[in-house]
């Protein structure tokens, strides 16, 4: 049996326009979750319902409903998000004009335009140890240079003195330093669940996936201001797919990179959407536009317009 909160059982009674509004605009938003239940399953469809029920209360609250596919790419893109007025979570879709407008033959990485022969900020490359060599071309593109070796403590670890530990920096892929005993009682420690990090160790923060951390004496039990979300270095190993409205491919839902990129190909198949879409927004695939629900099939792997203006890929078992 489903229960129903006081405060939505008002709103039903009250406000019934509000609320079937109000659950549409939800279930676009969960149509992509029915990908991840099996449709031959009477308890898969038990728990969708459910699912939405505690979508909709949750939401009639104010509370926040978080994406369910990756949206670390259009950040690192800069691109600009556009909400419902019911969650301020997860976009509807993203403006990416940023992009696609810039100056004629400059290069776009974070939000910042080169010109022909300019080297990218280090701040928007060194976090990447395999792309830190990229020159912006002519035809607008970047042309990167893959370094002969990564990180020194990865392949000679005996730099580390016995008894030490490296030291990180936001925005360097390789450690900085190694701190060395004695160790004093006023240097910096972070309590990560059962796990003790030390002033300038580096580790993950404890419940948003994409985001790296780094200790230091200013931590106080909180750990966004420690944290900075994870570089992808997208526009430097894909500018020309991404300029081209290819679409990225993750391996896995909770990824939070694109393995890959996969572009339209003769063998694909274009499958429209279960249900009329409810908003006009559109991504796009290449020349193709997309309604939302809309998907792309190429041998085992799937791509599905979710939050425009890209699609969104993973393998199909």
């Amino acid at each position: 049996m489903v229960y129903f909160s006081a405060d939505l059982f008002y709103s039903m009674i009250t406000c019934p326009i509000y609320l079937i509004t109000h659950f549409l605009k939800l279930w676009i938003r969960f149509q992509n979750v029915c990908s991840l239940f099996n449709p031959n399953s009477v308890g898969a469809y038990d728990m969708l319902l459910q699912l939405v029920l505690i979508s909709v209360a949750a939401s009639t609250k104010g509370e926040c409903i978080e994406c369910n596919s990756p949206t670390l790419l259009y950040h690192e893109l800069k691109c600009t998000p556009t909400f419902s007025d019911d969650n301020k979570c997860c976009p509807l879709e993203y403006d990416c004009s940023n992009i696609y407008n810039r100056p004629e033959g400059t290069c776009h990485l974070m939000g910042k335009y080169y010109k022909p022969g300019e080297k990218p900020a280090e701040e928007d490359v060194a976090s990447d140890c395999r792309f830190p060599f990229c020159t912006c071309e002519e035809n607008g593109l970047f042309n990167c240079k893959l370094p002969s070796d990564s990180c020194a403590e990865y392949w000679l670890p005996v730099l580390k003195e016995p008894g030490c530990y490296l030291t990180y920096k936001h925005n360097l892929c390789c450690s900085v330093d190694q701190k060395c005993p004695p160790f004093s009682e006023t240097d910096g420690k972070c309590e990560v669940g059962e796990t003790t990090y030390k002033e300038g160790q580096r580790f993950s923060h404890p419940t948003k996936k994409c985001a790296s951390c780094i200790c230091d004496k200013s931590f106080n039990g909180s750990f966004d201001h420690l944290c900075q979300l994870r570089n992808c270095s997208s526009e430097l190993k894909h500018s020309k797919e991404i300029h081209n409205y290819c679409a990225p491919y993750y391996f896995h839902s909770d990824d939070c990179c694109p393995h890959s990129w996969i572009c339209p190909s003769e063998g694909g198949i274009f499958l429209p959407p279960p249900t009329s879409p409810l908003l006009d927004t559109q991504c796009r695939f290449g020349t193709y536009a997309m309604s939302i629900g809309e998907k792309y099939r190429f041998e085992n792997t799937t791509c599905e317009c979710l939050i425009p203006p890209f699609l969104t890929c993973k393998t199909v078992e």
